[in-house]
């Protein structure tokens, strides 16, 4: 467990300007990890609902695993769904497209009425008792399953928000995950800013992530024409080719069943005929959208470059090693 000492914005600053330099790494990224992790502690160790959040996506390949150098602006987290009143394999039910449609739209209401008569209620008043300066906690008015935490800021990105959204859904599956020790990137300069030694996160297993990144990707390879993609979606694709130069793109070879998983699932919850999801097997799954769309990919990635941080690929490295792990993927 990790307690985060109650400090001044001020001082806050001058630790995480100095921390910035012996780092390298931009001050703005280090102010926001410390939040992120602050997040992650409280949810994991303090929440009432501790036990019932599983860690995923983009900022846990960074932070549990080491194997991403970008500064995720999002926590995605998995919701258990006996929270909201499901049975454990309630949601797995038979049912009708009509039904299956229902039963969605019925879940994700269940979520957006826990975060706004629960959870946010619950944090607000224990924030109030952890931080010293003003800050902010809402649903994001554009997405009812995204909880808004506006922390207290000392410095200033175009690129980077400084919020930090947490993403949370009931339609995911935690399985397979672990737990994993983490801690911010000011334990390393300043451990004295704390008190014990790491945060404990139960987090999805990069092999899951492989698979879940790739089927994103094949969504977006298969996305009409006259639909834009949304924006800060090069993340994906860098993503990927960090999970394809590491030893887990392997571990996902071994338990393709994984796969399978991944893409009933979201057929199942997520459906959308366009995206084709029916394709994205080993022998046909595609990674890489037509040629229109990445100059539009690579706007968006050269965008992303404030949150990288350490040695930063090409967008043409990237794209030739998603298209070498397309083929390589199509001959398993």
């Amino acid at each position: 467990m990790l307690e985060f000492k109650k400090i001044s914005k001020e001082d806050l600053q001058a630790i995480i300007r100095n921390a910035s330099e012996r780092l390298g790494i931009n001050e703005v990224i280090v102010e926001k990890d410390y939040w992120v992790c602050f997040v992650l502690n409280y949810l994991f160790t303090k929440s009432e609902w501790k036990d019932a959040f599983t860690f995923k996506g983009g900022t846990s390949l960074s932070k549990c695993y080491d194997l991403i150098k970008r500064f995720s602006e999002d926590i995605d987290l998995i919701l258990d769904w006996q929270v909201i009143g499901y049975g454990k394999d309630e949601p797995w039910q038979s049912r009708s497209n009509t039904q299956q449609d229902k039963f969605n739209k019925e879940s994700n209401l269940k979520v957006e009425d826990f975060l706004v008569n629960a959870l946010i209620p619950q944090m607000r008043i224990d924030f109030a008792n952890l931080i010293e300066d003003d800050f902010q906690i809402s649903v994001d008015e554009n997405d009812p399953q995204t909880v808004l935490f506006e922390y207290p800021t000392s410095f200033q990105s175009e690129y980077v928000k400084q919020v930090i959204r947490l993403e949370i859904g009931a339609l995911a599956v935690w399985t397979p995950s672990e737990f994993v020790e983490i801690t911010p990137d000011l334990y390393k300069i300043y451990p004295t800013l704390f008190e014990g030694d790491s945060i404990s996160v139960r987090t999805v297993l990069p092999e899951r992530t492989f698979w879940e990144k790739a089927t994103i990707l094949h969504h977006e390879a298969n996305r009409p024409a006259d639909s834009k993609m949304p924006i800060r979606y090069a993340r994906h694709y860098y993503d990927i080719y960090c999970l394809a130069n590491s030893i887990y793109k392997n571990k996902a070879y071994t338990n393709r069943e994984l796969l399978e998983k991944v893409v009933s699932f979201k057929e199942k919850f997520y459906p959308r005929k366009w995206a084709k999801y029916e394709d994205a097997t080993i022998e046909r799954i595609r990674l890489l959208p037509d040629d229109y769309r990445l100059k539009e990919i690579e706007s968006d990635y050269n965008q992303m470059k404030e949150m990288f941080y350490g040695s930063v690929p090409s967008f043409d490295e990237v794209l030739t090693t998603i298209a070498n792990l397309e083929k390589e993927i199509h001959k398993l």
